[in-house]
């Protein structure tokens, strides 16, 4: 089983929740389920591009199990010991292999926790991570009514290239920019700021969640 030593961080949501941003890892299968039932209707088609019932466990698996490399996910979660629950996922794939520098991405985000800013810590992290990883740019589809989602990669800080076609916009994001939008820092660390150590997400953040891609998130049947 493939490893990841990235260590967890911890944000304060504008809202107060505390939530904890780390790499998904096997055991969360059960937790992607549990998320995913948690959506509604609405935020299940705007970000899969379609109606899906459930979530299978065999496809939580596969979503859960990530190679780090040329897949990746981060997982923000919420509570404390067995109470712990995924309120947000975001993820990349590889487009194709021989094209190493770009790949598909996917932001889901339970309805209770949009707009707190969740959305942009998560893009920033994933981005953060791909760049280290050699990739360039994110590629996203996105429904032209799913407003939400498309501001939210309008404010993200990142330059961006798009296309419509039959209602859908096909949106590239180049990571060569760092977003301009505040990351969680580890729940350790102590600053003035925030006596706790848990970074406080800026007001000025959109933190909308949001489908970028249906290959790379939960979509896929």
């Amino acid at each position: 089983m493939i490893v990841c030593e990235i260590e967890a961080q911890g944000a304060r949501l504008r809202n107060g929740t505390e939530v904890t941003v780390r790499p998904i890892c096997p055991n969360d299968a059960p937790r992607l389920q549990a998320l995913f039932a948690r959506l509604s209707s609405e935020s299940i088609f705007f970000r899969f591009l379609g109606h899906c019932n459930e979530l299978a466990g065999e496809r939580a698996e596969d979503l859960a199990n990530v190679d780090y490399q040329t897949q990746m996910a981060f997982v923000a979660t919420h509570g404390q010991g067995n109470e712990v629950k995924i309120i947000a996922v975001a993820r990349y794939a590889l487009l194709q292999r021989n094209e190493p520098d770009l790949a598909e991405a996917a932001i889901v985000v339970e309805d209770r926790h949009q707009g707190q800013g969740l959305g942009t810590l998560l893009l920033k992290r994933l981005a953060e991570y791909a760049r280290e990883h050699g990739i360039r740019a994110f590629l996203a589809t996105v429904h032209q009514a799913n407003t939400r989602i498309l501001r939210f990669i309008e404010r993200s800080g990142l330059p961006v290239e798009s296309n419509i076609d039959s209602g859908v916009w096909e949106i590239l994001v180049d990571l060569d920019t760092e977003p301009e939008c505040s990351a969680p820092r580890n729940i350790d660390d102590r600053s003035a700021s925030s006596p706790n150590g848990v970074h406080n997400v800026a007001p000025g953040d959109e933190g909308a969640g949001g489908k970028m891609d249906k290959s790379a998130g939960y979509g896929q049947k």
